[in-house]
């Protein structure tokens, strides 16, 4: 399995509402995509209530494969947020285990190069050796206890190839 994910840095002065909106009216629109496992829709606020630095829309994904991902890519809905904030960089890891797909009871996810040994996702890119940790929170006073990107979940979708 595939993770991916693409980072959007906002302005500091962005209405971050229009991404909680942009989640509350697209998120389903990937429920049942053919080879996703699943998509949470991660996005950051400069004025939370756990620390960030930036508003930001950060998209997680993991796939069953590498098609399904490339289909994606090349897909419309992904080329209308292209149109709308620019063609992001996208990074890609292997998954080494069963990824645990967060449930509604977790408002807040970190993901970072920090190895988190309970870690729910462990990816490795082959290409540049970068690690990559996700840790679903339902408790946020945890996010506290790691130095890395914390972000509210907006939405789950669930792929068609859900595990």
């Amino acid at each position: 399995m595939i993770a991916m994910q693409y980072k959007i840095v906002l302005p500091s002065d962005y209405p971050m509402e229009k991404i909680e909106t942009r989640i509350k009216e697209k998120g389903h629109l990937l429920d049942g995509y053919p080879g996703l496992v699943f998509k949470a829709y991660l996005y950051s606020r400069k004025d939370a209530e756990y620390y960030t630095s930036s508003n930001s829309y950060a998209p997680f994904y993991v796939w069953k494969d590498h098609h399904s991902m490339v289909a994606f890519l090349g897909s419309e809905g992904f080329k209308g947020l292209c149109e709308q904030f620019g063609r992001p960089e996208v990074r890609m890891w292997f998954i080494e285990d069963e990824p645990i797909i967060p449930n509604s009871k977790c408002p807040l996810a970190y993901i970072g190069n920090q190895i988190i040994k309970d870690a729910d996702i462990h990816g490795l890119n082959f290409t540049s050796w970068e690690t990559v940790s996700v840790s679903w929170f339902c408790r946020p006073e945890l996010a506290d206890k790691v130095s890395g990107d914390i972000y509210s979940i907006g939405y789950v979708a669930y792929g068609l190839n859900r595990i």
